[in-house]
Parts: C-alpha cells; sequence; structure tokens
C-alpha cells in the first residue's frame, strides 16, 4: 500500500510541478550516492513562489528571485535551517550547499554530502516552508545502487528516523 501511495504522490507531483497553479505545497528531494565520487548527491524542487514565500517570512522582508539578485547566501542559511540530521535533537548539516537553479515556475536546489555512510539508523530533518504553509509536505528519496526509500514529512512530522 505505501509503494502505491509513493508512486501516486511522484505522478502527482510531477503534474503540479508542471502546472502554473498548483493546489498544494509541496518539495521532492532527491538523494543519490554517487559512487564514482563517493558522495551523496542532494537535489531539491521547490515551486518558486512558495520558496519566495519562505525566504521572505525567513528574512523578515519581501523576497523574489531576480537575474541581478544574489540569493545564495539567503538560500543556503534556509536550508541549513530546515534540511539536515539530528542528533541529540540538535539540526546537523554535514553538507556543502552547491547552488540553486530556476527553471519555469520551481528552484532545484543543490547540496552535496562528502560521506560513504548509509543513512540508517539516522533522524533527518525536512522541515522546508512548513511555518509558512501548514499543508506543506516534503517527499523525500534516498538511492544507493538498487536500494530506494522514500519519506514523507510534514508539519507535525519533521524529523524521520531512517531505515
Amino acid at each position: 500500500m505505501k509503494k502505491v501511495f509513493f508512486i501516486f504522490f511522484l505522478l502527482a507531483s510531477n503534474y503540479v510541478f508542471a502546472s502554473k497553479n498548483h493546489p498544494f505545497h509541496t518539495s521532492v528531494t532527491e538523494i543519490v550516492y554517487n559512487e564514482k565520487d563517493q558522495l551523496w548527491e542532494v537535489s531539491i524542487r521547490l515551486f518558486q513562489d512558495d520558496l519566495e514565500a519562505g525566504l521572505s517570512a525567513f528574512q523578515g522582508k519581501k523576497f523574489q528571485f531576480q537575474p541581478n539578485i544574489d540569493a545564495d547566501e539567503l538560500l543556503a542559511k534556509y536550508i541549513k535551517t530546515h534540511v539536515g540530521f539530528q542528533i541529540n535533537r540538535k539540526l546537523q548539516t554535514p553538507y556543502r550547499y552547491i547552488g540553486f537553479e530556476p527553471q519555469k515556475d520551481v528552484i532545484w536546489v543543490y547540496l552535496e554530502i562528502p560521506t560513504q555512510q548509509q543513512f540508517a539508523g539516522v533522524y533527518f530533518e525536512n522541515s522546508l516552508l512548513v511555518d509558512v504553509f501548514p499543508d506543506q509536505t516534503n517527499l523525500v528519496h534516498i538511492a544507493r545502487q538498487d536500494k530506494k526509500k522514500s519519506y514523507l514529512f510534514k508539519k507535525d512530522i519533521p524529523v524521520i528516523l531512517l531505515e
């Protein structure tokens, strides 16, 4: 049943990300192990208008992505505040912020985690945009070789123990 839900959610999220007016708030994060470079590559896909609202609330003034505005510093701080691993109930962010890429109505954010370790048994936090949108869901897929796990984070479930 879980697999059917996640397949449906993936298909729905692709449709939703393709449309201008989206009926719900969601992000999709892919964490894939790169065997050659021995690091985890992280790609986060967010709706641009949702992320602008989140960054506006985060910095306390209106924010919009524009060609001549450098958003990397603000975006890196925001991501480090909402995405990472929890150790002793404290958020740790052992990753490198690579940058972001705007595409139509979405923003891609890229990170790297320089480790060979598996994430099983580790608490992961993804609380992106939950403080701005109560219905926000954050879907996370973790893949290494042929093994793939998916997790659904929400306002009331911002931290999950990875299997």
